[in-house]
């Protein structure tokens, strides 16, 4: 059977803008490699967004007197640093964070990781297997994805006889992301006084704020 010229036999797949000869087989794969990624960030993001943060009440009283801080998260640029939320519960951190995790999966096709706090330290404490620590390849991992959203900082359960183990885990994830200059995003119900004030023992140290004020822009929603 003779060859058929590489341009028919993608005749039907190529995408707009890749038509015509010589075909540009490096643009062709670089388009379909966007695509998919933008795909993904997509479907991560609609897996991970909880229902009752789809639609944003913006209107709602708390959000109202924190307009100028929802107003700044949602301009957000990525950069080296990312984005400390703190303030009390219904003033629209959640949901702006969310609004911008949107944005960055489904327009910028953003690689992201998404973790409630007690999430992660439940899977980090997963990581213990009969009494064998394997938590180093877990928190390497997730601690060099380009993006990573960890919710409600603050409120995670810790076991007490593991708190120092836990903590220790969550000190390199948060060193790795400052050796690397990777912007953390956070939402935390505690301010950074609030989360010094529960001591060095545990994961809201004061150690974890400043490591935290490194690679995060504090805003605090009154």
């Amino acid at each position: 059977m003779s060859a058929q010229p590489m341009a028919s036999l993608l005749a039907g797949v190529v995408p707009e803008g890749f038509s015509g000869t010589p075909f540009d087989g490096e643009a062709a794969s670089a388009h379909f490699l966007a695509e998919a990624r933008k795909r993904d960030a997509i479907a991560r993001f609609n897996s991970a967004v909880p229902p009752a943060m789809r639609e944003s009440d913006w209107g709602h009283a708390g959000m109202l007197a924190n307009r100028a801080q929802i107003e700044r998260v949602l301009a957000h640029q990525v950069g080296a640093k990312g984005l400390l939320l703190s303030g009390r519960t219904g003033r629209g951190k959640t949901r702006s964070m969310w609004a911008l995790m949107r944005r960055l999966a489904h327009e910028e096709a953003r690689d992201i990781r998404y973790f409630h706090a007690g999430d992660w330290f439940a899977t980090l404490q997963g990581c213990l297997n009969y009494g064998r620590d394997d938590a180093r390849g877990w928190v390497d991992a997730v601690a060099r994805r380009p993006i990573v959203f960890v919710d409600d900082l603050g409120q995670e359960a810790i076991q007490t006889a593991r708190s120092e183990w836990a903590m220790s885990w969550f000190m390199r994830f948060l060193d790795i992301r400052v050796s690397e200059r990777l912007p953390l995003y956070v939402t935390t119900n505690l301010d950074a006084q609030g989360i010094a004030e529960r001591g060095a023992s545990s994961v809201r140290g004061d150690p974890m704020v400043r490591r935290l004020i490194e690679i995060c822009e504090p805003i605090k929603f009154v």
